[in-house]
């Protein structure tokens, strides 16, 4: 006459393991929740914190911290350590539900206001590390599992240890993030900067790594600003600059870092990216950098050669390139004729790099100047017969590089160092017999002379 009564609930066991799922979430508004909090902690003080709700006393840690404020510890003293020994206690003892909620605090807390130096944190890390193994259900296993893999709760390991796990990680790094239970706005906590300040200390061999490199570019596109307004500008620069100071790197890493570093920071050719996002960045990494856009500005000086008809343009390529490769060539800047630089914006050739000026009169529509550095000598280098004349660096005539114009007239017009040792009337060298060698010749004997680098006849013609 009556149905049989169900075994069991599935709908209302379905529904409790959901309470149960472990799903990444950000944060609430810390700040403005402690603040709050600690209204009502000191109300409540004189009553010895009667009347407080269970929300006020689970929410306890996002009010631990509230610079300049003194840490709660040292105001609400009492009211801190009933939580440690009671409150949360009895909490994690009474299912996973619970366990979570009053886990959550304690998580983000620990990630926002992170710091490895100093004792009040390091004791409330101690204090959720040993309450942390009474907690039940999903949440605590995976913090459980985050403290095994990379001793997440141990302030003075996790960062290098996390830093290692998220660019190891074989996936993408919103999955890595995903992993272990960080949100996307995770990198700009405390905890965040100090995994990815980590990162960047691994040394060059790990960071000369394209794989490490790709996705250290990732990581740094999700901060809330760009790498360059954050503290971790200089050590950023460093970091991915100065492994290749001894040696070339793949074709695909110079032209990622060179992108990047010109886009985000600047072109530090400019003095005023210089004074500015360059500032305090190694001599070093600074250097390496500068070399590879002169190797840019080379090669882009040889397109333009090659596209406006200099009908010499391969043998100059050869000889300055030559002495690019063998690293003497420190700086470069093009001043770009009105052929040229026609040329040089429909190849959006500013956006890839390649610094170039103007040469706005004094000279004939087709020609344009390369201005080098090598030791204490700047060269210009005329096209389209046009002479190569050399200069003392820091002399009052002494052409500057990265300006954004010249006059054709004015560049000639300061007296060029003697390529011919007085036996010739015009002191600035004319490029002849290109196929035979002379000038190249000429040029590679005064620059041993000036600078002491030596290239052989090979290398050179």
């Amino acid at each position: 006459m009556f149905a049989t009564l169900p075994s069991g609930f599935p709908k209302l066991q379905a529904a409790v393991l959901r309470m149960d799922t472990v799903g990444v979430t950000k944060p609430p508004p810390i700040d403005a929740i402690g603040k709050r909090l600690r209204k009502s902690y000191a109300l409540a003080r004189t009553r010895d914190y009667g009347g407080l709700s269970f929300g006020e006393i689970r929410k306890l840690p996002y009010a631990y911290w509230l610079p300049p404020e003194r840490p709660l510890s040292e105001i609400d003293g009492p009211l801190v350590s009933r939580y440690w020994s009671e409150s949360l206690l009895n909490a994690l003892s009474s299912g996973p539900r619970r366990t979570k909620r009053w886990l959550n605090p304690l998580f983000f807390t620990y990630c926002e206001f992170f710091n490895a130096e100093d004792e009040a944190f390091l004791e409330f890390a101690d204090r959720l590390v040993k309450v942390l193994h009474r907690g039940e259900g999903a949440f605590a296993d995976r913090l459980h599992k985050l403290h095994r893999d990379v001793a997440f709760f141990i302030p003075a390991l996790a960062p290098r240890r996390l830093a290692e796990t998220l660019l190891n990680h074989p996936h993408r790094l919103d999955e890595a993030f995903e992993a272990y239970l960080l949100w996307p706005q995770f990198v700009d906590t405390l905890l965040g900067k100090a995994a990815f300040a980590a990162a960047l200390s691994l040394g060059e061999a790990r960071l000369s790594d394209w794989a490490v490199i790709a996705r250290l570019l990732d990581w740094e596109r999700r901060f809330g600003a760009r790498v360059a307004q954050t503290q971790h500008r200089v050590r950023f620069a460093d970091a991915l600059l100065t492994p290749w100071a001894r040696r070339a790197p793949p074709d695909r890493v110079k032209s990622a870092l060179v992108e990047f570093f010109v886009r985000v920071y600047g072109d530090p050719r400019m003095e005023g990216n210089r004074e500015f996002r360059w500032k305090g960045v190694s001599p070093r990494a600074m250097a390496v950098l500068m070399n590879w856009l002169a190797g840019d500005t080379l090669r882009g000086f040889m397109k333009v050669l090659e596209r406006t008809a200099d009908d010499i343009w391969t043998y100059r390529q050869k000889f300055w390139m030559a002495y690019y490769d063998s690293g003497h060539i420190q700086e470069a800047w093009l001043a770009l004729g009105a052929q040229a630089l026609g040329f040089a914006r429909r190849l959006k050739a500013d956006q890839h790099g390649l610094g170039y000026g103007r040469l706005d009169g004094g000279a004939a529509p087709n020609q344009s100047v390369l201005l080098l550095k090598m030791g204490s000598v700047v060269f210009t280098e005329w096209s389209h017969n046009g002479s190569l004349r050399a200069y003392e660096e820091g002399e009052d005539d002494t052409p500057a590089l990265y300006e954004t114009s010249y006059h054709g007239a004015d560049l000639r017009a300061a007296v060029s160092l003697d390529f011919h040792d007085g036996e010739n009337q015009n002191p600035e060298l004319r490029h002849m017999n290109s196929a035979g060698g002379t000038w190249q010749r000429k040029a590679r004997d005064f620059i041993n002379e000036h600078t002491g680098v030596l290239l052989e006849d090979r290398k050179i013609i």
